[in-house]
């Protein structure tokens, strides 16, 4: 019975659409159509939304297979979910406007999480 993965997946998925609306928006104020027209706002943009879709659905997936497993640990799923959701924000913040070592700790923390969810996942299946 899934009970927690989908406040994660909500959480998550609503910061990978207020990245979407942010392009759009940037979009629209640079009056660029199509591409990101050489601006470097436009670029972060949209590498930034790009980016947590590229992580997030993954996780998310992770997430709900890990919850389903034998011996899964509710406080392990909150660990989990709570510390990647802080990774991708403050991912977000840093590909769009914030300092670079903010946007590297958040992405070795990202990565890492991904790694420890799947090696748990697969401790639990093995």
């Amino acid at each position: 019975m899934v009970t927690q993965t989908p406040l994660f997946a909500a959480l998550l998925l609503l910061l990978v659409t207020l990245l979407g609306v942010n392009t759009s928006l940037t979009r629209m104020r640079l009056k660029i159509s199509d591409g990101d027209g050489g601006d470097k706002r436009m670029i972060r943009a949209i590498r930034a939304h790009g980016n947590a879709l590229e992580h997030v659905l993954p996780f998310v997936l992770l997430l709900y297979f890990y919850e389903q497993s034998p011996g899964a640990s509710p406080a392990a799923i909150r660990w989990f979910g709570g510390l990647f959701l802080a990774a991708r924000i403050g991912h977000a913040v840093a590909m769009l406007r914030g300092p670079f070592d903010l946007r590297r700790l958040s992405a070795t923390a990202t990565i890492v999480l991904e790694v420890w969810l799947t090696l748990a996942l697969l401790r639990n299946l093995l």
